[in-house]
């Protein structure tokens, strides 16, 4: 006899960020924004999986339910129609199904406005052309209607027309990549078995945070001691193992010191060791995936792999230095089809043409996909 057994969840929240700097801003919303502009497309990864593409839209308020604005008041305070123009700022062009919680940060007259639509972190999502809600600054308008109306719908945003660069930070979060499998397999003892395989994993995740009390080993890394256990360290890294077994330095002074990365990457390293997961916020992948590949942890190289789509894009031109280094073609090549993809966006950062320049064999390699 045997039984079917499904499982599906979500993987954790996938975050996209996107920096735009829109010069010009004012004319672009004397000639387009009536009819709304666009930024450059930017990508987002979906249920699925799969990328997909987004864009800004920014477009100019003059009315309000076909009434034109007369007067504006921002948190309480009046702003004189010919020196502030009003705007929103949507999500757009993205799949109908594509779900979507987002945050975006600008700086409007001489202050930081936050806006937000959604709330990743309660699980609260939104589909289609969003808007961007004003949170820190709310703006309220008074239209020429009969009863000189006043209105509050809480997207609009107030600027200067003395602000001609307009710059921003928009994070776009989507629930996470959705997973499901069905398996059939026999039941009584295998059932056992399983059960007590995920009792095993939950206990040596509890190695992690009681590693004070049993730990036979220690990683130093910028003065910071992580102590670990020698066993686990064998077992998940070919590497490691080796070390012990050949009874080097490390092994006698029950010490290692590890200088070529940062303190948070060696966090992450052991938190994935112990767990098979990096919950925290990774700061630099490059580093990250560089000690995946000297340990020859597998499990953590493609952990990396599959977050590569998601990574910043300022951080996308180290990962493929460092794959180019250490003959990691699949990151390589996926690094590079994310850089021709907005090849003129990556093309306008200075910082990457000044990396390109010092490795100018990975810009031949670019020129030939």
């Amino acid at each position: 006899m045997t039984e079917t057994w499904g499982t599906c969840g979500f993987s954790t929240a996938n975050k996209s960020v996107f920096n735009l700097k829109i010069e010009n801003f004012q004319r672009m919303l004397k000639v387009l924004g009536q009819t709304g502009f666009y930024s450059p497309s930017f990508d987002v990864v979906g249920l699925d999986g799969k990328i997909h593409s987004a864009q800004l839209r920014f477009k100019q308020l003059t009315s309000y339910g076909g009434y034109p604005v007369i007067v504006i008041s921002e948190v309480g305070t009046s702003r004189p129609m010919p020196e502030f123009v009003l705007f929103q700022v949507e999500v757009a062009n993205i799949p109908e199904d594509l779900m979507l919680a987002g945050t975006i940060e600008m700086e409007l007259n001489g202050k930081t406005i936050l806006g937000s639509f959604g709330n990743a972190e309660q699980d609260m999502f939104e589909k289609t052309n969003i808007s961007f809600m004003n949170q820190t600054s709310p703006v309220t308008i008074t239209i020429n209607n009969r009863n000189n109306s006043e209105f509050n719908d809480g997207s609009i945003f107030c600027v200067a027309t003395t602000q001609d660069v307009l710059e921003m930070k928009v994070q776009l979060s989507t629930p996470g990549t959705l997973t499901s499998s069905t398996s059939l397999v026999p039941t009584n003892d295998q059932t056992v078995k399983q059960i007590g395989e995920s009792r095993l994993l939950s206990d040596i995740k509890a190695l992690l945070t009681s590693v004070d009390n049993y730990a036979d080993f220690s990683i130093v890394c910028q003065g910071e001691t992580f102590p670990c256990h020698e066993a686990i360290l064998r077992a998940r890294s070919p590497v490691f193992d080796k070390m012990f077994a050949q009874k080097l330095k490390e092994w006698t002074t029950r010490e290692m010191i590890m200088d070529d990365v940062k303190k948070e990457t060696v966090g992450h390293l052991l938190e994935y060791i112990y767990t098979s997961e990096v919950t925290k916020k990774v700061e630099n992948d490059a580093e990250l995936i560089y000690v995946a590949d000297k340990y020859y942890i597998a499990g953590l190289m493609e952990l990396c792999f599959r977050k590569l789509p998601e990574v910043e894009e300022n951080k996308v031109v180290d990962i493929l230095i460092l794959a180019d280094r250490h003959n990691l073609e699949d990151f390589k090549k996926l690094s590079m089809q994310r850089i021709l993809k907005h090849k003129k966006k990556f093309l306008k950062d200075e910082d990457f043409v000044a990396k390109l320049k010092e490795t100018p064999h990975i810009l031949m390699d670019l020129f030939q996909l």
